[in-house]
């Protein structure tokens, strides 16, 4: 009897032994597969390489912006002049949209354009302070006069997947009875009302100005540390002022996520670099008695960012000469840590940080669009496909 009892007892071990490995085995086969599941959703790289694939070229227009539909259209923007070109995917000019330019309904003056999620047009006003709502058929769905609603100047603006709008607007400060301007990322709701302040920086570039403003001085800050944020597809926040490498990113409830730095000492500014930046203040600056520049020992830190849709993130720096053929970039992954530099297309007007527009070069599913300097009266629209390695 005893022996039966211990041969079964023997029989129940082994049979929980041979379980137990297979839960294992199981277990262990579950982990690889969510593992390689994972790896498949978000692989790893290290580097990305632009591949010109489209271009549009058409002489005596002056786009100052792009912007990409949901269905590959591409809509060109001439900012000044209130006129849009439209083209399909393939480069194929499909119309043209052409505003009046005034103080009506209707009327667009200056033009600062995001798509919304459900495909509609916003075009902020910057010289009227109003915002523009279009659908497809350019009806007008909405017509917002945000200085007046505000009691605030915008300056630029994006909006994120649920129609949440930011601007980058200005405060006047009085510290110490001194003037003090503030910069500040502020968000509003879809119908536009004030959310409150993301970020806030002391424009000390203002600052000088309205200290000296009896004075028969125009002064001109180059390279200027301002700002320029992203939205991203997930409604992240993604902001940076120039005279950093950082760039601070938010979630969409408002809370800290993580900062993007790295350790760098910019190159010195030329007189290259001078030359070419004063160059585009020539016909402005012929008004006026006297000037007085600015100038900074070395160039920001950085001169635009982009968030691509896997999270990673393209810093463009000022690193390479003025004169270089492409722009230097810094590629991060969705950690941030840093991974490779990247040579970048060289788009139009990348290093202005008092022009309104870091829309001169945009990212959209695995494409990069840009606007290029041909010559003094022309630009070339390019498409670039991106590959990850």
């Amino acid at each position: 009897m005893k022996l039966i009892i211990l041969r079964n007892n023997l029989i129940s071990q082994s049979l929980i032994a041979i379980l137990c490995a297979l839960m294992i085995h199981c277990n262990s086969k579950k982990e690889l597969t969510e593992k390689k599941n994972i790896q498949e959703e978000h692989p790893r790289y290290s580097s990305i390489t632009f591949t010109e694939d489209l271009r549009i070229d058409r002489q005596n227009w002056y786009p100052g912006c792009l912007e990409i539909d949901e269905e590959g259209k591409i809509y060109v923007f001439e900012v000044d002049y209130a006129k849009i070109y439209i083209y399909d995917k393939d480069g194929n000019e499909l119309g043209q949209k052409e505003f009046k330019q005034g103080q009506g309904p209707g009327d667009i003056n200056f033009m600062d354009p995001t798509f919304s999620s459900d495909s509609n047009l916003y075009i902020f006003d910057k010289k009227i302070q109003r915002l523009t709502i279009f659908n497809k058929q350019w009806k007008i769905l909405d017509t917002r006069e945000l200085r007046k609603e505000l009691g605030k100047n915008f300056l630029f603006f994006w909006l994120d997947s649920r129609n949440y709008m930011y601007f980058w607007t200005y405060k006047t400060n009085f510290i110490e009875g001194k003037y003090s301007p503030s910069r500040i990322l502020i968000k509003l709701s879809p119908t536009g009302k004030f959310l409150g302040e993301i970020f806030e920086y002391r424009d000390i570039g203002a600052e000088y100005e309205s200290q000296h403003r009896h004075e028969n001085i125009v002064p001109i800050y180059l390279y200027p540390p301002f700002g320029t944020f992203k939205v991203d597809a997930k409604d992240f926040v993604y902001y940076a002022v120039s005279d950093k490498y950082e760039i601070n990113i938010i979630s969409p409830q408002g809370e800290f996520v993580r900062k993007i730095i790295k350790a760098t000492k910019p190159r010195k500014v030329t007189e290259k670099d001078t030359a070419e930046h004063i160059s585009g203040f020539k016909k402005a600056l012929s008004r006026f008695g006297g000037v007085k520049f600015f100038i900074p020992d070395r160039m920001p830190a950085i001169a635009d960012f982009f968030v691509f849709d896997n999270k990673y993130i393209l810093v463009v720096t000022f690193e390479n000469p003025i004169d270089s053929p492409t722009l230097s970039g810094d590629l991060f992954d969705n950690d941030g840590n840093f991974l490779s530099e990247v040579d970048v297309p060289k788009y139009h007007r990348y290093g202005d940080w008092n022009g309104l527009f870091k829309k001169c070069a945009i990212n959209k599913k695995n494409y990069f669009y840009t606007i290029e300097y041909k010559d003094e009266d022309n630009r070339i629209v390019k498409r670039y496909r991106m590959t990850w390695n």
